[in-house]
């Protein structure tokens, strides 16, 4: 991965991240949400009023396999409040998780990634709410979405 495409992710994830963390600090949660990087470098950001996080998520998914077929997404963000499975984290049950994955990546055996971003909400004295973010845990993992048409 060159030095540019690694810029583009990180950005991407940044944008990601900080969507979330103010969501969660206006509403205590957060309904996932996909984030798509274009070849052209637009950003295109689709959600969904459904309460139900599962049922959003499944939308969300066929939403990236739908764009993605279009063979024109460079990065792919699907990202979702959630707990931290216990092997990774016992102190901050409660995480963004991000699923990214990149068309620059899509021919390597481990070709995505889960970014759990632990969190804790907390509270200043004048009931101001903010999220606390802690060390982002990294998970490689085969492409589900943006992969090569072997």
């Amino acid at each position: 991965m060159s030095n540019q495409e690694d810029k583009k992710a990180l950005e991407l994830l940044e944008k990601a991240v900080y969507k979330a963390q103010d969501t969660l600090e206006k509403n205590t949660t957060f309904s996932p949400f996909l984030m798509l990087l274009t070849d052209t470098g637009k950003v295109e950001v689709y959600e969904n009023e459904l309460e139900n996080s599962s049922e959003s998520y499944v939308l969300l998914e066929e939403k990236a396999v739908e764009r993605i077929k279009k063979n024109d997404i460079d990065i792919m963000i699907l990202a979702v409040d959630t707990e931290i499975p216990e092997n990774f984290v016992k102190d901050v049950p409660l995480g963004i998780r991000i699923h990214l994955e990149e068309k620059s990546q899509k021919d390597k055996p481990i070709g995505a990634r889960f970014l759990y971003v632990p969190y804790e909400l907390c509270q200043t004295v004048e009931k101001e709410r903010f999220v606390k973010l802690h060390m982002p845990i990294p998970v490689g993992l085969p492409a589900e979405y943006i992969k090569s048409s072997k």
